[in-house]
């Protein structure tokens, strides 16, 4: 690939309309980079602050002038309808990128915090003839070398043939693949990445729905914490421009810990903020007193479960508490089940996932069983509430006589009100910390290195809703595995949230789950840091080369994030054979004091 720093062309497109605010308020020409449709919605004072990043206000104009000379970038080498891959993380730099890719009529592929493998992959799905690098690198684009369209190639022509990695589309579907969004990636049974492409429509009226569902102001406050490059972050990206709302974005060792997240909230008065149910438990359980300025909490990306629920009431007292169901496909929020201030406390499973918002339309297929039809039943969402396909041309879409519908996989139950509650998958995909993930690609992914003749990975899910993978690997007779080497190809190959927080080698499979038994040891002791610090080095991954850390150093310290320390303690969890809630590592912050807890509390420490 090539590095491009400078265009191939005007940096800068003076020929579109200077668009002005309702109040008349400052004009810039920077409104230019404001694309037609979702985000030029709603017009705004360029002056007022959009993204509040490290203490720092940044403008609406501020905003646009950054974006703009990325469209001027991308349109100066012809990339309009090409697909550019952006790497996803929390910064002013990202959103300047996704807002100037779509004023430049490109299609942003989002890019998660993942292995050159896994990139590579991502890139090749669709067909993505440049990306950008880092936010904090400088702003060129690198062109892919087997990707650049020439500029007489799109010349009188509409430029879809760009757009040569995305197919399995139907003729009907053409003009949608006009007006593409973005492209977003999730787990595929061939331990590739699978692209989701995102038409405008659809993610503009689920958009809409959402802010409708739970409105927002120019007075809210709104917290960018969800998972660069995940769909809900999206909703987070753009709520300046559909609402009016300010968003806050931590710096990144903020974003990685639970407790000065919870204090972060209190500082800036946050209003509004999403997160997974585990990260809620995280928050709440860090921060010994509530954050009251808080008034809406939607818990996205995974199952929420009553103590879930509570912890966060708790924790956010005054808030509506929201219980979001969706997925990359549908392609955002599409059920809303809302706990009024003061309720969650006396919640108890499961807790609905609500009613469909107005854009989208559901029903629930029964499951027939040999005793007549189930209660329960498969969620479909109705086509046009959905994305337009997978750039693998797996088929997303079912056509059946009452027209076109997405099988969510998801077994659900109608409650007597008429909402509906999340029951089980009807397959292998889970949720890990908000991350979804087929095992078959866990298993994929292991079976690249040399010496596994099998791999079977298996996810097992707390009573707090804290979900982690387990591998077991099978070597083969010829070929000794390097465990380091195994490591190393699953963070590659994997989404950082999904690696296995636990990893073991065997000559055959076991009929159960082997476990160290510490109160039968010789010496108990010796094995319960044997247990620890094993389990740190598989939590740490490649960042550490051995794991071991200073037992008297605070977790975080010791350069744990909330998620490395979940799988630290789903690992310990294993090896004990008991179940450990992942909040007493913040009552025993350190090495030393979360082994002396053990120690004296093996026979309960849940």
């Amino acid at each position: 690939m090539s590095r491009v720093d400078e265009p191939a062309g005007p940096v800068r497109d003076t020929t579109r309309t200077t668009t002005s605010t309702t109040s008349n308020t400052a004009t810039n020409t920077a409104t230019s980079a404001v694309p037609p449709g979702l985000l030029g919605r709603v017009p705004r004072d360029l002056s007022r602050v959009a993204l509040v990043h490290e203490d720092r206000g940044i403008t609406f104009g501020d905003v646009a002038a950054l974006s703009e000379d990325i469209s001027g970038v991308v349109r100066g080498h012809h990339l309009t309808r090409r697909v550019v891959g952006v790497p996803a993380d929390r910064s002013p730099e990202f959103v300047a990128r996704i807002v100037g890719l779509w004023s430049a009529g490109a299609v942003p592929a989002i890019l998660g915090d993942w292995g050159a493998a896994r990139v590579r992959g991502a890139l090749t799905a669709t067909g993505a003839v440049a990306t950008f690098g880092p936010s904090s690198a400088p702003a060129g684009l690198e062109l892919l070398d087997d990707g650049v369209p020439s500029p007489s190639r799109l010349d009188g022509g509409d430029g879809l043939d760009g757009l040569h990695g995305l197919r399995g589309f139907d003729e009907e579907d053409e003009e949608d693949v006009r007006g593409i969004s973005h492209i977003l990636f999730t787990s595929g049974t061939t331990g590739r990445p699978k692209g989701i492409v995102v038409g405008r429509a659809a993610f503009e009226a689920a958009s809409m729905a959402f802010f409708k569902e739970l409105p927002m102001d120019e007075s809210d406050r709104i917290a960018f914490l969800s998972r660069p490059g995940h769909d809900p972050s999206l909703r987070e990206l753009i709520a300046p421009w559909l609402t009016g709302a300010t968003l806050f974005i931590p710096d990144s060792r903020t974003a990685a810990d639970p407790r000065l997240l919870a204090a972060w909230l209190s500082k800036h008065s946050i209003t509004v903020l999403q997160g997974s149910p585990v990260l809620l438990q995280l928050m709440a359980g860090s921060s010994g007193l509530p954050v009251d300025s808080l008034r809406v909490v939607c818990s996205v990306g995974a199952r929420l479960t009553a103590a879930a629920l509570r912890s966060t009431a708790r924790f956010a007292p005054q808030a509506t508490i929201a219980n979001c169901y969706g997925a990359s496909e549908t392609p955002q929020v599409v059920c809303v089940h809302q706990v009024p201030p003061g309720k969650g406390v006396a919640g108890e499973d499961p807790v609905p996932i609500g009613r469909a918002l107005d854009h989208a339309v559901v029903k629930i297929v029964p499951i027939d069983t040999a005793g007549g039809e189930s209660p329960e039943g498969r969620l479909h969402v109705e086509a046009a509430a959905c994305a337009l396909g997978y750039t693998d041309g797996t088929p997303l879409l079912t056509t059946g006589p009452d027209g076109r519908w997405y099988d969510t996989g998801d077994i659900v139950r109608r409650l007597p009100d008429g909402s509906m509650c999340f029951v089980r998958r009807a397959d292998r995909q889970v949720q890990v910390n908000g991350a979804r993930v087929e095992l078959d690609e866990i298993e994929g992914a292991a079976a690249l290195v040399a010496g596994v003749a099998e791999a079977v990975a298996t996810f097992v899910e707390d009573s707090s809703g804290v979900g982690s993978v387990r591998l077991t690997i099978v070597r083969n007779s010829t070929t000794a595995i390097d465990s380091d080497e195994l490591r190393a190809a699953l963070h590659d190959h994997l989404d950082a949230a999904v690696v296995p927080s636990s990893i073991e080698v065997r000559d055959s499979l076991p009929d159960e789950p082997a476990v160290v038994d510490a109160a039968q040891a010789e010496d108990p002791a010796a094995t319960l840091w044997e247990v620890l610090h094993e389990s740190a080095r598989s939590a740490l991954g490649q960042g550490r080369s051995d794991g071991r850390i200073d037992p008297d150093d605070g977790f975080f310290e010791a350069g744990f994030t909330s998620m490395s320390l979940m799988r630290f303690v789903s690992e310990v969890s294993v090896q004990l054979g008991t179940e450990i809630s992942p909040l007493l590592v913040f009552r025993y912050p350190t090495l030393n004091a979360f082994a002396n807890y053990l120690r004296e509390n093996l026979d309960d420490v849940s």
